[in-house]
């Protein structure tokens, strides 16, 4: 029974934290978009000082975001789905920070 139980309890966390993966997708393209406006906006200032992590950081960025575009390639074909897509990010990015 116990084991049962544990199996119950893992799955339903499991569910629970998966949640929408159209909306949870958006929501990790429109945080990634965010850093790198936060990063254009912050950056130039830094640069200014001479500050050259802006550099590395952008790199590392621009590297997430690749692969992100990977990841994303050809999911949301369904036109009904891409629509879903672009409602959920343009939400997410409206609470960018």
């Amino acid at each position: 029974m116990t084991i049962l139980g544990v199996v119950l309890f893992a799955s339903f966390i499991l569910t629970s934290c998966g949640g929408n993966s159209i909306e949870s997708d958006a929501k990790k393209c429109a945080e990634l978009m965010c850093k790198a406006q936060k990063l254009a906006t912050e950056g130039v200032a830094k640069a200014a000082t001479g500050d050259m992590s802006v550099v590395t950081e952008s790199t590392k960025i621009a590297a997430e975001a690749a692969a992100l575009g990977e990841e994303m390639q050809g999911k949301y074909k369904d036109a009904d789905d891409y629509q879903k897509f672009n409602a959920a990010y343009l939400k997410a990015l409206a609470e960018c920070k």
